[in-house]
């Protein structure tokens, strides 16, 4: 499934540092970004209406938000001395990245709460909208890809708006972060990603195999379990993870994958196991699994995990990279 803030962070700059040696082989190397114009300004993209706030609406941007998309591995700060880095400051309040990380400079998850002055509480439902699917800033430049903007441009037009309309009722944390900073090789390899959408989305639909794929595409599974091809074969595993303890491997979730093992309930239950298991203390040789954020995914719905097991077993076999290590679930707290 989808890596956390850290695991998605080491996939980004490993996938971005050998893409691009491997484009500079070929191409002549990208252009620089004049450090005037550290960034690329998109144009103005056209008016959207208000996000209507009803109950339903924002009941279904916060599961979204807190399980699917799992917006707190990355915005929220975590504690990656415990097992599964469980959060150690107030939600979606912003979090750094550097070099422990793997990071050649320091990358920020912003301030996402409702506050008007550090957060996204002056932000127009058009300016959350365009950052969350296109990958666009407010003030137009292109956002590093641990947004994961490329995934969430198949997220539902209704699905995006429930997303603005939980994160208003967010309440505000004053916690001011600073901007990323990032080698100028590295942002020039980033422009170009973000992209206007061409036009609606619609939902998945009802059935069972479209909606699990809808939801590893925007859960961003195939992501981190790829590869480090040019054109990874997705869900294949094999992308190494930098993580504080070591580097981690991510497993294959194809149907040859170890991690179908025991059938669709035995799938279920790895995620739904960490539900009421506080986090134990990490510690070298435990299988740390920090690159995959338990405790976030432990909140997904249990027709939603089966729906996405369907979807992983229609793809074909493919021989893999790696297979899931055993894990016998969450730690008992204290071992």
């Amino acid at each position: 499934m989808r890596a956390g803030g850290v695991g998605r962070l080491g996939a980004v700059v490993v996938l971005t540092l050998v893409w691009g040696t491997a484009c500079s082989q070929r191409e002549e190397a990208p252009k620089q970004v004049p450090p005037s114009t550290p960034l690329a300004v998109a144009p103005k993209a056209a008016v959207v209406p208000a996000v209507a706030k009803d109950a339903e609406r924002v009941a279904r941007g916060r599961y979204l938000v807190e399980a699917v998309l799992g917006c707190g591995a990355c915005h929220t700060a975590r504690d990656y001395s415990r097992y599964g880095g469980p959060a150690k400051a107030e939600a979606l309040a912003g979090d750094c990245f550097g070099e422990g990380h793997g990071v050649p400079g320091r990358v920020c998850a912003p301030n996402i709460t409702s506050d008007p002055e550090h957060g996204i509480g002056r932000w127009t439902d058009e300016e959350l909208l365009r950052a969350l699917r296109e990958g666009r800033g407010r003030d137009g430049r292109t956002l590093f890809p641990m947004m994961p903007y490329s995934e969430w441009r198949t997220l539902s037009d209704e699905d995006a708006r429930a997303v603005v309309a939980y994160l208003r009722q967010v309440p505000p944390v004053p916690r001011s972060v600073e901007r990323t900073q990032l080698p100028e090789e590295l942002v020039a390899q980033l422009q170009g990603l973000a992209s206007a959408l061409p036009g609606p989305v619609p939902p998945p639909g009802d059935d069972v195999v479209a909606r699990g794929q809808y939801l590893a595409t925007v859960a961003q599974c195939s992501f981190c379990h790829g590869g480090l091809e040019e054109t990874p074969v997705p869900f294949a595993g094999g992308l190494p993870l930098p993580t504080p303890f070591g580097e981690e491997k991510a497993p294959s979730l194809r149907p040859e994958g170890a991690i179908f093992k025991g059938g669709e309930d035995a799938f279920v239950a790895r995620f739904t196991a960490w539900k009421d298991v506080a986090a134990a203390p990490s510690r070298r040789g435990q299988v740390n699994k920090l690159a995959m954020p338990w405790g976030l995914l432990a909140g997904l719905h249990e027709d939603d995990l089966r729906a996405i097991y369907r979807y992983l077993k229609t793809l074909p076999a493919v021989s893999p990279r790696i297979a899931a290590p055993p894990d016998a679930g969450p730690p008992a707290v204290g071992k």
